[in-house]
């Protein structure tokens, strides 16, 4: 099954916000799961000095990502794939953002939590993930509206 995730980007105090709620650890790893222009671990990597690592199966996106990791010189700390979220290893992971839609959620959930260490951490931008209960939700003002966010620990 092919589920198509349109590219809304996530806004950068957005995305520090909420990534703050997952009490991040310098060094630690960041997965973006449809990364879009990589805003999340290019802030994730500027704010908290984590490592980010953007899944991507947009080719144009891919090469935006790219080009902003050079242009603000996070060479070795931010880093982009080109690939499926669906076929990725996310053992590396300390932290998973997903910005994703309840569907897609869904469908990601099983194989997710299945490759995550124990101790690890997914927030979710705006959808729960379905059949999973997170150990803290809320709300944080953005620029044009409020977004929600869902916590969850493996």
């Amino acid at each position: 099954m092919s589920i198509r995730v349109p590219y809304v980007p996530t806004p950068t105090s957005v995305a520090i916000d909420i990534i703050r709620r997952v009490n991040p650890r310098p060094g630690e790893v960041i997965v973006d799961a449809g990364a879009g222009e990589c805003n999340v671990v290019i802030a994730a990597a500027k704010q908290f000095n984590l490592v980010g690592l953007g899944i991507e199966k947009d080719p144009l996106l891919v090469k935006r990502c790219l080009e902003r990791i050079s242009e603000e010189r996070l060479y070795g700390k931010v880093y982009v794939v080109w690939g499926d979220i669906f076929k990725f290893n996310y053992s590396i992971a300390d932290i998973v953002y997903l910005y994703l839609g309840t569907d897609v959620n869904r469908e990601l959930a099983p194989m997710l939590f299945s490759t995550l260490r124990k101790g690890s951490r997914v927030v979710s931008h705006d959808f729960e993930i379905p059949g999973y209960k997170p150990i803290e939700s809320g709300v944080v003002k953005g620029p044009l509206r409020e977004h929600r966010y869902y916590v969850y620990v493996k």
